[in-house]
């Protein structure tokens, strides 16, 4: 699925809408992020990702949980921003 997220830049109040794709890893559910483009991109563009592919998943402590990265099992401002892209395009699954 495709996604689309304001990317914020660090100790600024900068953010880069972007747009990825977003696939669903079922054997431990996890969310496999790659071909991060500028979301208003002009065509003539190359394709190349502007952003390495990242693996995150929803991550539930008690009553609440947040986004993280399945390596580390941190967040950070991009694994958040993404992880609200996918609750909103409906095709969340916490396994």
């Amino acid at each position: 699925m495709d996604i689309t997220f304001d990317f914020p830049v660090a100790h600024s109040s900068f953010t880069i809408p972007l747009k990825a794709t977003a696939q669903l890893h079922h054997s431990e559910p996890y969310y496999v992020v790659d071909s991060f483009v500028f979301e208003r991109r002009d065509e003539t563009f190359s394709q190349l990702s502007l952003l390495p592919r990242i693996e995150i998943k929803y991550l539930k402590c008690g009553n609440t949980g947040s986004w993280v990265h399945t390596s580390s099992e941190r967040e950070s401002l991009l694994s958040q921003a993404i992880g609200k892209a996918i609750e909103k395009s409906g095709y969340f699954s916490q396994g």
